[in-house]
């Protein structure tokens, strides 16, 4: 048996998680080697750079519950991180309101009727819940019995399945939970009318790095490389072989194939994947459950404006279906570093699935649909400010939550727990709809448990509280960790 120090180890994708794991292990005396299908670092949240333009891959942005996963980030990074003020808005019939819902926003936006309306609906639905106490299973019942039929109708519906191409109907409840756990009326309303002292929000502003949020994945990529850790990008898995319950080495192709073995393996690569790729394969009742699980994927439009703060938001949820994208963000609001003087990017979020007529559009024809909508709808920049544009594609951006998907992932996993020297982490790799801080965490508990040569910390307990994740509980009097001290104003 080889000593534990001397071992071996393969991860599975650079993305947060992925590279959290390999940073802890590779100064803890590993031997790490990280793959990575794209050409660069980060996974979902990248900063990419394109003729002097930074900008991130969607509106991520770091805030935590958890001072353990706070500190380690801002140690990583230090005076790189400043404070980012948020102001993000909902787009809904022509009109702004605010998000988080604000009660007087509410009023002026939708009106005193829909609003008594919204109230009514939402203490009917709480009235009947202490009759009948059957749990949400759909994302509509999940909606409804959180906000009340007025607001799911107007705020969540459009939204939702603008999101997923689907109907609210087709995909679980769970997916409320972990997005706006609880949050709802009686929250909005609380935190409207009285002011606590016990609670930290994370809805007001935000930790971010003055780089880009990529930052964070770039800045674990030089250490572990400075340490001797090995990083190969667009390296694809192909295969992955095992024997007698235990990974013995993964395939990959950059042009030509090649094997690598490994002592232990952390997969951050999407679970479904894990699957499909084992030699010899997984029986068919596993194969067959396998197939269940799609992920809905992405295409991020970046337009570079030249002009600045176009509007005051951090970014805006777009519900109008005519519009092509979900969401857009304007990078100079997060930090003005990211654009030549002057100038902005505008990214746009547009969902789709991989190989749909949206996904097989040309570059040049979703720039052409993006920059035209906008400029129609919103008539805050001409085409003559235009100076350049970036597409970028995200396939596997956020699993979907099937109706039953919680007992056929269970399934998957109690199959692959067969293999003792495999963990899996991060979003898709264990299938959970992760923030940033979370998947760092399960990396961090993923590094940990091979350094300590036992499974001590368990990572599916990662990210499973029922708090609203935007609130944080203070009990007695905080103090400032000298870490803390990194966080700079933005002004």
């Amino acid at each position: 048996m080889r000593n534990k120090r001397n071992q071996s180890v393969l991860i599975l994708g650079a993305g947060l998680a992925g590279l959290a794991a390999g940073y802890e292990l590779v100064k803890a005396g590993f031997e790490v080697t990280i793959v990575e299908k794209e050409e660069a670092v980060g996974g979902l949240a990248r900063t990419i750079e394109v003729n002097g333009f930074r900008f991130d891959t969607g509106p991520h942005r770091w805030y935590t519950k958890n001072d353990m996963v706070n500190n380690w980030m801002l140690k990583l990074l230090g005076h790189e991180v400043t404070k980012v003020p948020r102001q993000t808005r909902i787009y809904f019939d022509h009109k702004f309101f605010n998000y988080p819902i604000k009660i007087k926003d509410t009023l002026l936006g939708m009106g005193l009727w829909l609003t008594f309306r919204a109230v009514v609906d939402y203490a009917l639905v709480r009235f009947q819940q202490l009759f009948i106490k059957n749990e949400p299973v759909t994302l509509e019942e999940g909606f409804v019995s959180q906000f009340g039929r007025t607001l799911y109708e107007i705020f969540f519906k459009r939204y939702s399945e603008k999101l997923w191409g689907t109907s609210c109907k087709n995909i679980a409840a769970d997916w409320i939970g972990q997005r706006t756990r609880g949050l709802n009326i009686v929250t909005i309303i609380k935190n409207a009318l009285f002011s606590s002292q016990k609670i930290v929000s994370f809805v007001d502003e935000f930790a971010y790095p003055k780089k880009g949020i990529g930052r964070i994945a770039e800045k674990m990529a030089e250490e572990i490389v400075q340490a001797g850790g090995k990083i190969l990008v667009n390296s694809q898995v192909t295969e992955i072989f095992h024997k007698n319950n235990v990974i013995i080495s993964v395939s990959l192709n950059d042009n030509e194939k090649f094997e690598v073995a490994a002592d232990q393996v952390v997969s951050t690569i999407p679970l479904s994947e894990v699957v499909a790729f084992l030699k010899p394969k997984a029986p068919l009742e596993i194969a067959n459950v396998n197939s269940k699980l799609t992920y809905r994927d992405q295409i991020q439009v970046a337009l570079f404006i030249n002009k600045t703060h176009l509007t005051s938001d951090t970014w805006i949820y777009v519900h109008s279906l005519e519009l092509p994208f979900v969401r857009v963000m304007e990078m100079d609001n997060w930090n003005a570093d990211l654009s030549p003087k002057g100038t902005t990017s505008l990214v746009f979020e547009v969902t789709c699935n991989e190989g749909d007529s949206v996904w097989l559009m040309s570059d040049v024809e979703i720039v052409d649909m993006v920059t035209q909508s906008f400029i129609k709808e919103f008539n805050l920049i001409s085409k003559q400010d235009l100076l350049g544009s970036y597409v970028h594609r995200a396939p596997k951006e956020y699993p979907v939550y099937h109706i039953g998907y919680k007992k056929d992932v269970a399934k998957i996993k109690d199959f692959l727990q067969q293999f003792k020297n495999l963990q899996l982490i991060g979003r898709n790799g264990i299938f959970r709809y992760n923030n940033m801080d979370h998947s760092i965490e399960m990396g961090l508990f993923a590094a940990w448990n091979i350094i300590e040569g036992e499974r001590k910390f368990d990572i599916e307990e990662v990210n499973i509280e029922r708090e609203y994740l935007e609130e944080k509980k203070i009990f007695g009097k905080e103090f400032e960790l000298p870490e803390d001290q990194h966080v700079e104003e933005l002004h």
